[in-house]
């Protein structure tokens, strides 16, 4: 019996990688595939032959730290002038060049977006320029969403609470998480705290993550985590000065608790 092919998305999860990569490979022949239906399609002896090809080349080194600050400043002007297209070469270069996206998001991203917002401050920026450069990135972000392998580490749900409408922190800590082989459940910004109770008590959640934007938010945002931890849900709670790279070791020492 003939094993059935797969879409270009059945395959990219199969491999692990984004659905575009997977498209790339198939437009540069390194990947064949026919067509049905107008759709490309992918066999899965073909499949498994370019996995092994994957681990039996040994990748290139990830892009330096160097690399990463010359490419933030260009990110930080393609994000001022709203050039979304450099935004997203950029970051899908980085990535395809073996960097993580936690890595790009926190060292390529993050800068130019703390420094639109200072000049906000001090009314060098409007707000729509710091609003169209997180919608970019929110954009950005979607095209190079990680895609891991293997067995997950628990399910984690990443909210901001009600008062804080950033929800562009959100969705980085939630990418950062599921690159570190969690599942994630984003539930955004602006969250009321009884909605987030209904919601630990619908699903089987290890772990919460709450986003906080000012000390108000992180003041409150630590008083219902503190209330949440003792009901049974661990929560760990962000704020100015912590990294994503911190939020992925400290989701990890919480599920090994």
């Amino acid at each position: 019996m003939n094993t059935p092919s797969l879409s270009l998305d059945e395959a990219a999860d199969e491999l692990g990688v984004h659905y575009q990569t997977v498209y790339r490979w198939v437009r540069s022949g390194r990947l064949p595939a026919g067509k049905v239906g107008g759709r490309y399609v992918i066999g899965p002896d073909d499949l498994a032959a370019v996995d092994a090809s994957r681990t039996e080349v040994s990748a290139p080194p990830p892009p330096t730290a160097r690399r990463l600050t010359q490419q933030s400043q260009a990110m930080e002007r393609a994000l001022f002038a709203g050039d979304e297209t450099t935004a997203r070469r950029l970051v899908r270069r980085l990535v395809d060049d073996g960097a993580s996206v936690t890595d790009v998001l926190q060292q390529v991203v993050v800068p130019p977006l703390v420094e639109i917002g200072e000049a906000w401050s001090r009314g060098e920026a409007g707000v729509p320029i710091e609003h169209r450069a997180s919608a970019i990135v929110e954009r950005l972000i979607g095209d190079v969403s990680p895609n891991p392998r293997g067995r997950r580490r628990g399910a984690v749900a990443v909210a901001a609470l009600a008062g804080d409408r950033h929800s562009l922190p959100t969705l980085m800590a939630s990418v950062a998480l599921r690159e570190d082989n969690w599942h994630t459940e984003h539930l955004g910004g602006d969250l009321p705290v009884a909605d987030l109770e209904d919601f630990l008590h619908s699903r089987d959640v290890d772990l919460l993550v709450l986003s906080a934007t000012g000390d108000d938010q992180r003041h409150k945002a630590l008083g219902v985590g503190h209330e949440l931890s003792e009901a049974g849900t661990p929560t760990l709670v962000g704020g100015r000065g912590q990294t994503l790279p911190d939020l992925q070791l400290a989701a990890r020492a919480v599920r090994r608790r």
